[in-house]
C-alpha cells in the first residue's frame, strides 16, 4: 500500500494518519489528569485548612487549662504561705487585683440592690394603705445600673495600683532593686488572703440576709481586709535588707500616711457613687 494513500486500495476505508490520532488524544488525556490533579490539590488543601484549624483550636484549649492550673496553684500556694513568693506570669498580680476589686464590687451592688428593693416595697405598701387605687404596684423594682459596677470597679483598682505603686517608690528609695511588675506580684502574692475575704464579702450579700449578725461579719471582713493590705504594704518596703537613701521605717511610715490618704479619697469616691445612686432611685419615684 501506498504511504501517501487516502483509502485501502481492497476494501475502500478512509485511511487517518497515526500522528493525528495521537496529537488529538494527547491533550484529552493531558486535561484530564490537570484536572484530576487540580482536585486533589484542593482536596488536600481543604483537609490541611481543617486539620490547621482543629488543631489551633486545641492548642488554645490547652493553653487556657495550663494558665488556669497555674494561677491556681500560685492561688494555694499564696494562701498557705503568703512570704514565700512563687515566680509567675505578669499579668497574675493585676488579675488577682481585679478579682478582689469585681467580687467586692458585686457584694457592694448586691447589697445596694437589697437595699433598693426593701425600700420600694416598703414605699408602695405604705401608698397603698393610704389610697383608694386596689393597686399595690406604684413604683417598679429599681435596678442598680452597669455604670455603678464598673466605675466602683475602676475605682478599687486604680487606688489598689496607686498605693503600690507609692510602695514601689519608697521601696526604690529604701534600697529596692525590683522592677515595678515583680514587685507587684510580691505584694499581690502577700495579700491574696483578701481574694478569700472579698469573697465571702459576696457571698454573704449574695444570701440576702441583712441584721445584725450580717452587719458584724461585713465588718469584721472589712476590718481583716484593711489590715491585710496595710501589713502588706509595710512588708513590701521594710524587709528589704539592702540600706539605701531613706531608712526603711520612715519609708514605711511615709507610704503609709500616702497610702491612708488614696484610701479615704477611694473611700470618698465609691460614697459618692452611692449617693448619685441613693438620688437616682429615690428620683424614680417621682417620675
Amino acid at each position: 500500500m501506498n504511504d501517501n494513500a487516502k483509502f485501502c486500495t481492497k476494501c475502500g476505508t478512509k485511511l487517518v494518519p497515526v500522528s493525528e490520532t495521537v496529537a488529538k488524544k494527547q491533550p484529552a488525556a493531558e486535561s484530564i489528569k490537570t484536572t484530576s490533579d487540580e482536585s486533589s490539590n484542593t482536596q488536600q488543601n481543604t483537609e490541611s485548612t481543617g486539620k490547621s484549624a482543629t488543631t489551633h483550636a486545641d492548642v488554645n484549649t490547652q493553653a487556657w487549662q495550663n494558665a488556669f492550673q497555674n494561677y491556681w496553684r500560685w492561688l494555694l500556694g499564696s494562701w498557705k504561705t503568703p512570704f514565700k513568693v512563687q515566680t509567675t506570669t505578669k499579668y497574675t498580680g493585676i488579675l488577682t487585683l481585679f478579682l478582689e476589686s469585681l467580687l467586692f464590687t458585686l457584694g457592694i451592688g448586691h447589697w445596694a440592690q437589697r437595699a433598693a428593693s426593701l425600700a420600694t416595697s416598703a414605699t408602695n405598701n405604705f401608698i397603698s394603705a393610704f389610697s383608694n387605687n386596689n393597686s399595690t404596684a406604684y413604683n417598679s423594682e429599681y435596678a442598680v445600673g452597669f455604670n455603678f459596677y464598673l466605675t466602683v470597679i475602676l475605682i478599687i483598682l486604680l487606688a489598689a495600683v496607686a498605693m503600690i505603686g507609692i510602695a514601689f517608690l519608697i521601696q526604690r528609695a529604701v534600697g529596692g532593686t525590683e522592677n515595678f511588675v515583680t514587685y507587684l506580684n510580691r505584694l499581690v502574692h502577700y495579700s491574696s488572703s483578701i481574694l478569700l475575704l472579698t469573697l465571702l464579702f459576696f457571698l454573704i450579700a449574695l444570701s440576702g440576709s441583712i441584721g445584725v449578725v450580717s452587719v458584724w461579719v461585713n465588718g469584721i471582713i472589712l476590718l481583716l481586709i484593711s489590715l491585710v493590705w496595710s501589713i502588706t504594704m509595710v512588708c513590701g518596703i521594710v524587709e528589704l535588707k539592702t540600706p539605701g537613701q531613706l531608712d526603711r521605717i520612715y519609708g514605711a511610715v511615709i507610704a503609709g500616711v500616702i497610702c491612708l490618704i488614696i484610701e479615704g479619697v477611694a473611700f470618698s469616691l465609691i460614697v459618692s457613687k452611692l449617693g448619685d445612686t441613693t438620688s437616682s432611685f429615690i428620683s424614680s419615684f417621682f417620675n
